[in-house]
C-alpha cells in the first residue's frame, strides 16, 4: 500500500494506522490503473445444469497478487459475462459474489439458481466471478494432510480441536513451502480485484450480487471502493464482523422450527434434542449408517452438537430434523449415524483460500466475548462456530484489524434480502446494519433458510432482485413460503448420500 507496509496494516494493533490503511486501500487502483488492461472477451459456451448451453462470453481479469504492490506478481480471475438479453444498456452490469468463502460464482450460475442469473440479465450483462483462489481463478493446490476421526470413537471437543489445529498447522506449512502467499487471501484483496474489474470494464459505475460470504466480500467492497457502485444486493447478509456466528442463534432457530414442527406431530423439538444430548452425554451410541452402506459409528454429544446446528442451515435437513431426533429417542440412531458420517467428512481438509479469508476477516475482541458468553448458555456450546475462532490461534495469518471490521456507512442504494429460518445468517445481521445505510430496502422471506428457497421459493423474489438493480422502486416486503413438509417415517428420509 503506497509507502506503507501492509503488513503494519494488517497487524491487529495497528490502531489509527488501520484506518489510515483502509483509506489508502481505496486509492490503491489509482496506482496500478496504468497497468490495467481491457479485458477481452471470448465467445463462450456456458453450459448449465438442467437448462441447456448459453452463448456467453469469458475472460481472465489480471490482478496484481497484492494490491498494496502494483509492480509484483499478479495472478488471473476468470470472469463469464451472461450477456443482457433486454433493459437497453440502461442498468450497471452486475457482478456476482458466492459464499463459501470458496465458492464458485461460475459454478452457482450453472446450478439450480440460474432461472434467476436468467431473469436479471433480462435488465443488465451478469458478470459471473470466481474470486481469487476459487474455481477457475488459480486456486491453490488441495493440501495434502487429511483429518479422518475414528468411526469407533465419538466425537470429543477438545480432541478434535486439536487433531484438526494439527492438520491447520501442516497446511500452512505446506502452502507456504510451495510458495503460496496466504496473505494475498483476504477479503481487502477481493474487493480490491472488483475494482480492477470495474476499470478493466471501462465503466464509471457496476452493481454487485451477493450470497452469505458473498455479501460480507461486497460491503468490505462499499467501504472501500463505494464511489464505484451503484446498486448492491445482499441475499443471507454477514457484516463485517459477522464471520464468528451468535450461537443463541441456533437455540432460537430450533425453538422456532419447533413451533413449525408441531402441526407435523413433534410437540416438543427443544426439548427432544435436550434429551437426545443428554443421553448421548451419559453413554454414546453406536449405529449403523444406511445412507454410508451400512458403516458403523459411535455418536457421541458433541456429534449430536454439530449436527443439529449443521442441519439447521438447510431446509432439507430442517425438514428431517424432528425425526431424526424422535428416532433418536425412541433407540434408533441411524438416521442420526447418517447425518454424524456427513458433518464429520466436513472437517477431513482445508482450503488455502477460505482458511485464510476467514481468519483474516476474523472477529473483534467483543464479537468474541460475545460468542464465548453464549457458547456458555447455548443448548450446543461452540458447535455452531467449530472449529473457529480457535483453529486460527497461532497459524500466523493475517488479521484485517478492527478497522475493517467496524460501523459502516453508505449511501450507495443496498436490498437486505433475508430468510427468517436462515441457521448461518440469520435476518438480524441485517437489521443491525441497516441503520448505517441511508438508502436500503428489505424483502423478508418467511419461511427461506439458507439455500436455494431463498432464491426461488417465490417468482417475486428474482423480480425484486431484477427491479432493483435495474433502478427500480423497490419497496420493504415480506414474502411467504410454502409451509416445510416434515419428515414423518423412515421412508421420508434418504436412504443414499446426498449429491
Amino acid at each position: 500500500m503506497s509507502r506503507v507496509s501492509i503488513l503494519s496494516c494488517l497487524h491487529p494493533t495497528a490502531g489509527r494506522l488501520a484506518t489510515m490503511c483502509l483509506a489508502l486501500a481505496a486509492a490503491v487502483p489509482v496506482l496500478a490503473a496504468e497497468a490495467q488492461a481491457p479485458l477481452v472477451f471470448s465467445p463462450y459456451a456456458f453450459e448449465t445444469q438442467a437448462n441447456g448451453t448459453i452463448a456467453a462470453e469469458a475472460a481472465f481479469l489480471e490482478v496484481p497478487r497484492r494490491h498494496g504492490e502494483p509492480g509484483g506478481p499478479r495472478m488471473r480471475l476468470r470472469v463469464v459475462r451472461l450477456p443482457a438479453t433486454g433493459g437497453g444498456g440502461r442498468a450497471a452490469p452486475v457482478v456476482y459474489l458466492s459464499g463459501g468463502p470458496g465458492g464458485s460464482g461460475i459454478g452457482t450460475g450453472r446450478g439450480p439458481r440460474w432461472p434467476v442469473f436468467d431473469r436479471v440479465r433480462r435488465e443488465t450483462d451478469v458478470l459471473l466471478l470466481d474470486q481469487r483462489g476459487t474455481g477457475l481463478s488459480e486456486p491453490p493446490a488441495a493440501c495434502p494432510h487429511e483429518q479422518h476421526f475414528d468411526d469407533a470413537q465419538p466425537l470429543l471437543r477438545d480432541a478434535a480441536l486439536t487433531a484438526l489445529r494439527a492438520t491447520a498447522s501442516q497446511c500452512v506449512a505446506y502452502w507456504r513451502e510451495a510458495g503460496v502467499d496466504l496473505g494475498a487471501y483476504t477479503t481487502v484483496e477481493s474487493a480490491g480485484d472488483i475494482e480492477d474489474l470495474r476499470r478493466a470494464l471501462g465503466i464509471r459505475k457496476l452493481s454487485l450480487w451477493g450470497m452469505s460470504y458473498g455479501t460480507h466480500l461486497a460491503l468490505a467492497t462499499i467501504r472501500l471502493h463505494g464511489a464505484g457502485l451503484d446498486h448492491v444486493v445482499l441475499m443471507g447478509t454477514e457484516g463485517p464482523d459477522d464471520t464468528l456466528k451468535l450461537p443463541l442463534a441456533a437455540d432460537a432457530l430450533l425453538a422456532d422450527l419447533g413451533v413449525l414442527a408441531k402441526d407435523a406431530g413433534f410437540d416438543d423439538l427443544t426439548g427432544s434434542a435436550r434429551r437426545v444430548l443428554e443421553a448421548l452425554r451419559k453413554q454414546p451410541q453406536q449405529a449403523r449408517s444406511a445412507m454410508h452402506d451400512g458403516r458403523q459409528v459411535t455418536i457421541g454429544e458433541f456429534d449430536a452438537q454439530l449436527v443439529i446446528t449443521a442441519s439447521l442451515g438447510r431446509r432439507t435437513t430442517q425438514q428431517w430434523l424432528p425425526l431424526v431426533l424422535r428416532e433418536a429417542e425412541h433407540g434408533d440412531y441411524g438416521p442420526l449415524a447418517d447425518l454424524v458420517l456427513l458433518v464429520r467428512s466436513e472437517f477431513s481438509g482445508f482450503g488455502a483460500m477460505s482458511l485464510a479469508m476467514d481468519v483474516a476477516s476474523g472477529q473483534s475482541p467483543q464479537r468474541r466475548a460475545l460468542v464465548e458468553a453464549q457458547a456458555r448458555r447455548s443448548l450446543f456450546g461452540d458447535a455452531l462456530n467449530f472449529p473457529f475462532p480457535a483453529i486460527g490461534d497461532g497459524l500466523g495469518l493475517a488479521d484485517l484489524g478492527e478497522a475493517f471490521r467496524g460501523p459502516l456507512r453508505s449511501d450507495v442504494p443496498v436490498l437486505f434480502i433475508s430468510g427468517t429460518l436462515d441457521g448461518r445468517t440469520p435476518p438480524a445481521n441485517a437489521e443491525a446494519l441497516r441503520p448505517g445505510f441511508s438508502n436500503s430496502r428489505s424483502l423478508l422471506v418467511r419461511g427461506a433458510s439458507h439455500d436455494n428457497e431463498m432464491w426461488l421459493g417465490q417468482a417475486a423474489i428474482a423480480e425484486d432482485i431484477a427491479g432493483f438493480l435495474a433502478g427500480r422502486p423497490v419497496s420493504d416486503a415480506v414474502l411467504d413460503l410454502p409451509p416445510l413438509v416434515f419428515a414423518r417415517s423412515r421412508s421420508d428420509l434418504p436412504s443414499a448420500r446426498p449429491r
